[in-house]
């Protein structure tokens, strides 16, 4: 929101349009909000794929309560992405404490880990800190990603479309992609897992380690534009004991444009109604 200009007639404080000088007079500017960056006049337009900008991690162990930093770039209206791995404990909700008022999605793996993620756009208040509540839990890995210049009217309380799991596998299999910015987190559970390779088309983003007792979790993020087929799978270098996909919607606005995906040979035909920028 605008910050607001009041002037005092005498007998109140009454709201003021604010005015620049240009070209040799006064002419009335719009109100200008500062977005933790930069002042603006308004909000930038909503995208179709909304922009990547930064993410944070972190990892603890024997903690009750665990933070992870929001990245120094955020900007008022950013998407955040807040994800948190912890090993068993009771499968309370909420677990986030900071922000306030925000609900997250809770899913409790079959080997204990219970697996949280929660979205909301980002304005001061929302603070640069993110809390959760792992009590009971030996150790927790957390993972925050930003993004630019989503339809951040359209958010959703449940951003998670899917969560897929296969046991004792080297390969994860990548759901079929949706609308707009499709996020894929890869959680598995193995003794040792050192590397693993996206499919082409995919950006990988940022990974977490967090060791679980004997075990070690990772957390695995990428994205792509939403195609509506499977972009392939994640090799691992190992056998892990478990593999979690969730495949998470960043919301968009669509430009009613069609959309060539750089290795995407299912989806991406160029034509003369594909554009290709």
């Amino acid at each position: 929101m605008a910050n607001s200009v009041n002037v005092w007639n005498g007998t109140a404080w009454v709201k003021s349009v604010p005015k620049a000088y240009k070209n040799g007079s006064w002419v009335a500017v719009s109100p200008l909000y500062y977005d933790n960056q930069e002042w603006m006049s308004e909000a930038p337009a909503p995208e179709e794929f909304p922009g990547y900008v930064d993410s944070t991690t972190s990892s603890f162990s024997g903690a009750d309560i665990v933070t992870c930093a929001i990245s120094d770039y955020i900007r008022t209206n950013d998407f955040v992405v807040s994800i948190c791995a912890q090993q068993d404990g009771p499968a309370e909700s909420p677990r986030l404490l900071s922000p306030p008022g925000i609900i997250p999605t809770l899913y409790t793996i079959h080997s204990g880990i219970r697996f949280h993620v929660a979205v909301w756009p980002w304005e001061p208040s929302k603070g640069s800190l993110v809390v959760w509540n792992t009590q009971d839990s030996d150790n927790s890995a957390c993972m925050n990603l930003v993004y630019r210049n989503g339809d951040v009217s359209n958010t959703s309380l449940n951003p998670v479309i899917s969560m897929t799991g296969t046991d004792n596998t080297r390969v994860v299999n990548l759901p079929a992609s949706q609308d707009f910015t499709n996020l894929y987190v890869v959680l598995t559970v193995a003794n040792t897992l050192t590397g693993n390779a996206w499919p082409s088309g995919v950006n990988e983003l940022d990974s977490v380690l967090g060791k679980f007792g004997t075990k070690s979790i990772s957390l695995l993020a990428a994205d792509t534009p939403g195609a509506g087929n499977s972009p392939g799978n994640v090799q691992l270098d190992t056998t892990v004991d478990t593999a979690v996909v969730a495949l998470i919607q960043v919301p968009g606005k669509s430009d009613g444009l069609a959309t060539w995906i750089l290795g995407d040979s299912a989806a991406s035909v160029l034509g003369s109604t594909t554009r290709l920028g």
